[in-house]
Formats: C-alpha cells, sequence, structure tokens
C-alpha cells in the first residue's frame, strides 16, 4: 500500500510554515529513510511511551523505528514516560527536561516523540521550551493521536485546576504515522480514537460522516485501506482549519466540538483511566448535539444519528454510561468556566445546526446548561 503525504500549511503573518504528514502501512522500518532531512548526522532524543519497553508485537515495530533511525543520526537518547494522562504533569515535565539537558543539546538537536496524545503533548512542550525552541518531529502510535492531536502544534501538560491550562503552540518539522502500530492499541483505546475521527465529519463534512457510517465494521476489522483513508481525510479536514488559524484565535475551536463536556467530565475521573479521553469526547458530543437541540439549533433526527454511531461504536454516549464517577452539575458548571474557549467570564461552546456545520456559541447561560446538566446526570 502506498502511503499518503499530505503537507500541512500555516499563513503566518511573518512567514508560512509547511511539514508533511506522512501515513502508511509498516513505515517505522523506514523511518530514518524517511525523516532522513529532519535527523540526518543530528543528535536526535526519542521520548516513548514506557509501553514499548517491552516487546508489543511479534515485530517489535519500536526497534524496527530504533534501527532505522540509528543508522543516519549521530546520537540516540532515550527517555521513556508513562502514557497515561496523568502523567501531563508539572513535576514529569521538570523531570524530562533535566535529564534532557544532561545530553548536552544545542538548537540543532532534535525531539521526537514516539506514542499517543500524551506523550505527544508533553515531548512538544518540552521541545517549545528548551532552549527557547527545538525541532521535534511526531511518531504517534495511537489512533487518536494519529488524527487529532499529533497534527496542528498544541502542547501542553495539566494542571491540578484543569486540562491542558499550561501549553504553547510548537508546530512539528513533521508527522509520521504508521497504521501497522495501530494493531498494538488496545480495543478499547482503538474505539475511543475513533470518536475524534467522528468528530471531523460532525464539524465539517456530512459526507465524511456518513461514510464512517457505513464503514466502521471494516475501520475496527483494522481494514488498512479504510484506515489509511479515514487518517488522512480526518488530518485533512483539520489542516485546513488550522491553516488560517493557527493558534485558535478563531475558527480553530470548532476542533473542540465535545471536548468543553469532556474535559470536565475527565477531571471528575482525576485522570485515573476509569475514562479515557476519547470516551469522554463520545459523551461530550452527545451532549454537545443535545446541547444544541434544546436550543433549538439542531434537529431531533441529527442528534439521534450521532448518538446511534456512537452506540454503534460501543463508546459511552451519556454521563448514565460512567456510574464509577460522581458528577454534579455545580462540579460541571465550574469546570466550563476554566475552558480555553471562553471570552471576558463568557461561556462558549461548539454547537451544531446539523452534521457537517458545527459553529461557535459565545455567552451561553449557565442556567440553560444547569437545566440541561440536572435533566442528563
Amino acid at each position: 500500500m502506498k502511503s499518503k503525504i499530505l503537507n500541512v500549511s500555516l499563513n503566518r503573518k511573518v512567514e508560512n510554515l509547511s511539514y508533511p504528514i506522512i501515513i502508511g502501512d509498516n513505515i517505522l522500518n523506514r523511518s530514518g529513510e524517511i525523516l532522513k532531512e529532519f535527523i540526518y548526522k543530528k543528535n536526535v532524543i526519542v521520548i516513548y511511551d514506557s509501553f514499548f519497553s517491552v516487546k508489543t508485537s511479534p515485530n517489535n515495530e519500536f526497534e524496527e523505528f530504533v534501527q532505522s533511525m540509528n543508522k543516519l543520526t549521530t546520537t540516540l537518547n532515550f527517555i521513556d514516560i508513562p502514557g497515561g494522562d496523568q502523567t501531563k504533569n508539572i513535576n514529569q515535565l521538570n523531570e524530562i527536561i533535566e535529564k534532557v539537558l544532561t545530553y548536552g543539546i544545542d538548537r540543532q538537536n532534535v525531539i521526537i516523540a514516539f506514542g499517543g496524545g500524551v506523550v505527544g503533548d508533553i515531548a512538544g512542550f518540552v521541545a517549545s521550551i528548551l532552549l527557547r525552541g527545538i525541532n521535534y518531529i511526531q511518531v504517534p502510535t495511537t489512533l487518536l493521536s494519529q488524527v487529532d492531536s499529533s497534527v496542528g502544534g498544541k502542547t501542553g501538560i495539566n494542571s491540578k485546576i484543569g486540562k491542558n491550562l499550561i501549553g504553547s503552540f510548537h508546530q512539528p518539522q513533521a508527522v509520521l504515522a504508521d497504521i501497522n502500530i495501530l494493531k498494538t492499541l488496545p480495543n478499547r483505546e482503538f474505539r475511543a480514537g475513533f470518536a475524534e475521527v467522528v468528530k471531523y465529519g460532525l464539524i465539517k463534512d456530512l459526507e465524511f460522516f456518513n461514510w464512517l457510517n457505513q464503514e466502521y465494521d471494516s475501520i475496527f476489522i483494522y481494514d488498512k485501506i479504510k484506515l489509511q483513508k479515514m487518517i488522512t481525510k480526518s488530518c485533512e479536514i483539520k489542516a485546513k482549519i488550522i491553516k488560517n488559524d493557527e493558534k485558535e484565535g478563531g475558527k480553530r475551536a470548532l476542533l473542540n466540538l465535545g471536548h468543553t463536556f469532556a474535559h470536565a467530565i475527565e477531571s471528575f475521573g482525576n485522570f485515573d483511566g476509569r475514562i479515557i479521553h476519547g470516551e469522554a469526547v463520545s459523551i461530550g458530543i452527545c451532549l454537545a448535539f443535545k446541547l444544541s437541540n434544546k436550543l433549538c439549533f439542531c434537529s431531533k433526527d441529527d442528534t439521534k444519528k450521532v448518538i446511534n454511531l456512537f452506540q454503534k461504536s460501543k463508546l459511552p454516549t451519556s454521563l448514565h454510561d460512567i456510574k464509577k464517577l460522581s458528577i454534579s452539575t455545580s462540579g460541571m458548571i465550574q469546570k466550563f468556566k476554566l475552558d480555553k474557549k471562553n471570552r471576558q467570564n463568557e461561556l462558549t461552546f461548539i454547537l451544531n445546526k446539523r452534521i457537517g456545520e458545527s459553529f461557535i456559541k459565545h455567552n451561553v447561560s449557565a442556567n440553560v446548561l444547569t437545566q440541561f446538566l440536572n435533566e442528563e446526570i
């Protein structure tokens, strides 16, 4: 299967920036060759998910990646970190930074993030602040990170107050997404990543949503042709949105469909695995459509279609599906107030007029949200 190469272009006032996303099957064993222009005779530091410290598949994709990179780099150093969301904290950040500095780095060094969204977020943040910014490359290993978090330059960590409140925008030099490594994922993680895929159809592309609705069975048995099409399409939609809004001053906020609810839900689980990001996004998107319907923006029929696809995909669609968490209306409202989309203390949500057409709704009433949540909790 031939690899797809998609270029992400960003229109900046001072300079334009472009970088490739390479999406292929079994390409980690050629990663050195593919990434040669970025890593040749460079000192490279790989920050990777400790999941890959042990043999994860018969071919052990991480070892293939390392061997391929070794042929072209001057030195290759490694830092392993846990992949869970609890890793995204200030203490872990400091530990990584201090370890990287022991390697005697300079601005020609390159950091590679090898792992899921958590690894990509914290490794990218490290790259953004070390020496006031060094280059980094994303090698996403989960579906969620391949279609979403590895693209667009959002990096950061969580605060005790809320999720992703500490961070920076720092674009990668390249993104290398190997479809084959998705087979190493637990089924729960793979399905959770599918929620972010559905999001793209909901915000921008009815045809893509309908295709996902028809092909989800094939996707969940790892049909490689359809996986490549799905990942490529997701990245294309995201690339178009961020092209003219790199730092989320406007329409990039559409990519947060369901996330205001999702981040609040996740916080009730203390990022301990009782609910994971994609599952929270699934519930969050369903709540966003229900709220859109309640406010007379979106039809009940479209809302049912969205909920039905998530249910068929064995993803949670309601707050009642996560009985292990003690979620309160007042607690959710307090979390909403910390959302980065808010302006001048006005609550902002991404809502939908229909499937394929999301919009930014400012100044959503706390009273309306309270009534809505009381009906849902």
